[in-house]
């Protein structure tokens, strides 16, 4: 039997073995050029995605499917197929209870440093939050004083704003939060030009016009006693 090649003759071998094609090499080996070319299509699917590594399978049903599938660049349905045929069940997190003392931390701190301070995910101290009626905490946020609370629902959101300093949306959020004063949006006044338009156009080009409900339309025109624009009969 001959000698084993060396690593030198190997690369060697390899290198002449690239710079040819598969139709050359398979005259040489004195094979089908189609059973050459499907040994090697078999050769190169079998690539690390087929492979799993004794750290991914310590890992299977120890985390989410998705997440794992994200990280290691798998498909989700082969993680689950792998994870079910190892006869693993699905992950699911233990749900820890929370102390009293967590749960005082809630709405001191913006929801992200909160779930950095407990070692707990963002959503979980949202849900808990959100749960127990606890007010969200806002970052760079202006405190409110006593002085500035008196002051909502005494007159519009707009007015408290400008007074205070503050933008309409805070003024609204917090006084729906800290007082049960709900204003009623007073309906938009009919100017002339809008008077003159009912029943000289249709009740629907009126509302087009105007920018408001159809019915809220007729009923102004009705108050009125101003009838409505027939339409023109054709002969």
């Amino acid at each position: 039997m001959p000698d084993a090649l060396t690593g030198q003759q190997k690369a060697a071998v390899h290198a002449i073995l690239s710079a040819k094609s598969d139709r050359e090499i398979a005259r040489l080996l004195r094979q089908s050029h189609r059973l050459l070319n499907l040994h090697r299509r078999k050769l190169a699917t079998t690539t690390h995605h087929q492979r799993w590594t004794e750290y991914e399978i310590k890992l299977l049903g120890r985390m989410d499917d998705a997440e794992m599938a994200k990280l290691f660049r798998r498909n989700v349905n082969t993680v689950a197929a792998r994870r079910q045929s190892l006869g693993l069940h699905p992950f699911r997190p233990q749900r820890v209870r929370w102390s009293v003392r967590e749960i005082e931390k809630l709405g001191k701190r913006p929801d992200h440093v909160v779930a950095r301070m407990l070692g707990r995910t963002k959503y979980a101290v949202q849900l808990k939050r959100f749960s127990l009626g606890i007010r969200q905490c806002w970052e760079r946020a202006k405190q409110w004083t006593k002085k500035e609370e008196a002051l909502l629902g005494t007159s519009r959101d707009q007015e408290v704003a400008k007074r205070l300093g503050r933008s309409v949306s805070s003024v609204r959020s917090h006084r729906l939060a800290v007082t049960k004063v709900k204003f009623i949006r007073p309906p938009r006044r009919w100017t002339a030009a809008e008077l003159g338009l009912l029943g000289k156009f249709p009740d629907v080009e009126v509302a087009r016009r105007t920018k408001r409900f159809l019915a809220v339309v007729r009923s102004k025109r009705m108050q009125l006693g101003i009838p409505r624009l027939k339409p023109l009969q054709t002969p």
